[in-house]
């Protein structure tokens, strides 16, 4: 039971990391081309 929570938790981490780094590169994307424009 404590494997499948802590592997949970590694997914959620893992998740939201990859969230997170996408929203930033789009973000960081939408600069560039507002700026360019």
């Amino acid at each position: 039971m404590g494997a499948r929570i802590l592997g949970s938790n590694g997914m959620t981490f893992a998740g939201r990391l990859s969230v997170i780094t996408a929203y930033l590169a789009m973000a960081f994307v939408g600069a560039i081309v507002l700026g360019m424009i």
